[in-house]
């Protein structure tokens, strides 16, 4: 199997240079190498976004707490739906912020939104986040994997460093829009795998499989409810949740967890940079909330059900009846974990490129040599990456951890800009910060450095099963509403107040006035409440056994896993509403009057180089 196994990652690396070799053909302007000319394709940002959400919350790892924890662990995938809703709000009207204001990344659409340096360092960060630690842990495992795989004939630094190299290649080559064309079919491999892979393995491995067995989860653990609304615990490190962690509370701090995938600085590039046209309403509403979240209820209990001696043992036995179907488990795995390295390290390159290096340490580079510097960073940033998961992987995955609730913690600022002229700046900042401070005591780095300092924390990760991300989200929103109350009227509510102008008379939103906007709010608070929160526990017996009768139904499913099908079905239905009748998904070109500096001053910003920035270069060069 090794033999194959290498034959089929070597062609995928030859295919994605051949692309990127196409893409560099065509694409004449040099310019283009960061953004793609702002034109991307629809279909390939719709399978692109599809496949970074599906990688970013980490395929095997889900795989893996679905076959320690059950269907508990599977409800986190509803969700998706929530991450596509967050999706259709947010990426039309940052996309028409990109097109009126002339900003093309996240970054400086904020920072100059808001009129904030901090924010723009704050997104660095971020984006750095994504690009070098999570990066790096998603190619640790991809390495220990193929290891374990070839039992050592290929060593896990080897594997690390050269899956590095055949990454970097396409992206050096085409730049941005190699990098999405490729994403995007890897996307379509990876939902065939999936399930060419479940249906094998269901058709010729013994055991009674999931709907007569269930899944065997680990001693104590609720395969098949989920185990209350809340649990008091201390948190994970410091006491063992009898029954699973993954509470109604837990479930729900999880699916907003995934929301940061959405909300991360590569993500929100992604759909800055895609042309016009329905892709904003395609990929959230049938690959993201349908296909992917579909397949992740519907196929993975199916292979998780003989999962229990690990990915690896499955794929063994597996190719000890047919070569091709281990291989494809396997190719299952790698292919997503490449989709999440070549994703956030490409766009995080390519990002601080485009809102560090280029505006405020190299002004007034030519287009050649832009392109240039961009390929210079690209090198350098997956050359750190393979560094940090070759000889660093704990730290990465320490650091790793931080990502998601993070970028959770952009979700006021984003709204703000989105729909809500009265969140000042004030507001977000001092939002951010708490939000970012709570999140880092409710992780790893923070409970590590804190206890290693000084002393024990009453607390562990996540305490009483709520995700670092809720924690931080809720301090986070509660400063934002305090704040803005004292501050919503300050002087650069003028400037805010303009693009929000430009929103509504460039592009008006189907809502259907103020009783459909009510409508479409209850609706999605209603299914939130009992899809993702603390009406799900409903579902434990809700079918099984229903309220109006005296004994068990017969049904001969899981109860909780046709409440998860019953509410994606009406999660679909409820994201297709807002992206489609409500036109929160669809863009168009035509009509848009760019703003100018003259029209709102304070909104787009001088590129010029902040004084503090240029001090501290002419220091450094003066050495």
């Amino acid at each position: 199997m090794t033999q194959f196994l290498v034959m089929a990652l070597a062609f995928l690396a030859v295919y994605g240079i051949y692309l990127a070799a196409l893409v560099a053909r065509q694409q004449t302007d040099p310019a283009a190498f960061l953004d793609g000319g702002a034109s991307l394709p629809g279909w390939a940002v719709s399978f692109g976004a599809a496949g970074v959400m599906v990688a970013g919350i980490g395929l095997g790892d889900h795989l893996t707490l679905m076959a320690r924890f059950g269907l508990q662990a599977s409800h986190v995938a509803l969700g998706l739906v929530l991450a596509a809703l967050t999706a259709v709000l947010v990426q039309k009207r940052l996309w028409l912020a990109a097109r009126i204001t002339g900003i093309g990344s996240p970054g400086a659409a904020l920072a100059d939104y808001y009129g904030s340096v901090t924010l723009r360092i704050f997104l660095l960060i971020l984006a750095g986040l994504f690009a070098l630690p999570f990066a790096a842990n998603q190619l640790s495992t991809l390495g220990g994997l193929l290891a374990e795989v070839t039992a050592g004939a290929i060593p896990r630094a080897t594997s690390i460093w050269v899956i590095a190299f055949f990454l970097l290649l396409p992206a050096v080559i085409g730049g941005w829009r190699a990098t999405v064309l490729i994403l995007a079919l890897e996307t379509v491999l990876i939902a065939a795998l999936l399930i060419a892979t479940t249906g094998f393995a269901g058709l010729v491995l013994p055991g009674s499989g999931f709907l007569a067995g269930g899944i065997p989860t680990v001693d104590g653990n609720l395969a098949d409810r989920i185990p209350g609304v809340i649990q008091f615990s201390a948190g994970i490190g410091k006491e063992t949740p009898p029954g699973g962690i993954f509470t109604t509370v837990g479930i729900a701090s999880g699916a907003l967890a995934l929301i940061g995938v959405v909300l991360s600085p590569g993500f929100l590039y992604l759909g800055m940079t895609a042309r016009a046209g329905k892709a904003h309403a395609f990929a959230p509403v049938w690959l993201i909330a349908g296909l992917a979240c579909g397949l992740l209820l519907l196929v993975a209990p199916f292979l998780v059900a003989h999962l229990a001696g690990g990915l690896v043992a499955l794929a063994t036995t597996l190719a000890a009846i047919e070569p091709f179907a281990g291989l494809g488990l396997l190719l299952l795995a790698l292919v997503t974990g490449q989709v999440a390295v070549a994703f956030f390290t490409t766009s995080g390159a390519l990002m601080i490129t485009r809102e560090l290096v280029l505006p405020l340490i190299l002004p007034g580079l030519s287009a050649r040599n832009a392109r240039l510097t961009a390929r210079i960073a690209l090198a350098l940033c997956f050359w750190l990456v393979a560094t940090l998961a070759a000889f660093a992987p704990l730290l990465s995955a320490i650091l790793a951890s931080l990502a998601l609730p993070l970028a959770v913690q952009l979700l006021p600022a984003v709204l703000g800009l989105a729909f809500v002229p009265w969140i000042s700046r004030s507001a977000v900042l001092v939002g951010l910060i708490l939000g970012a401070l709570v999140v880092f005591f409710t992780e790893p780095p923070g409970l590590i450095l804190f206890e290693g300092l000084w002393l024990d924390l009453p607390w562990g990760r996540w305490p009483l099963t709520v995700h670092s991300a809720a924690w931080g989200l809720a301090c986070n929103i509660a400063a934002v509403l305090l704040v803005a109350i004292f501050t919503r009227a300050g002087p650069e509510r003028l400037d805010r107040d303009r693009l929000h102008t430009e929103f509504a008379a460039n592009r008006q939103i189907g809502s259907g006035g103020g009783a459909g906007r009510g409508a479409k709010g209850s609706l999605t608070l209603i299914w939130a409440f009992l899809a993702i929160g603390p009406g799900a526990i409903l579902g434990n017996t809700f079918f099984s056994q229903p309220v109006f009768t005296q004994g068990e139904a017969a049904l001969g499913l899981p109860s909780l896993w046709v409440w998860q099908i019953l509410f994606w079905l009406i999660g679909v239905l409820l994201v297709w509403w807002l992206a489609y009748p409500s036109r929160l998904g669809i863009t168009e070109q035509h009509g848009l009057r760019p703003l100018t500096p003259s029209d709102v001053p304070g909104l787009i910003g001088d590129p010029s180089t902040p004084g503090w920035i240029a001090a501290g270069l002419a220091r450094v060069a003066g050495r």
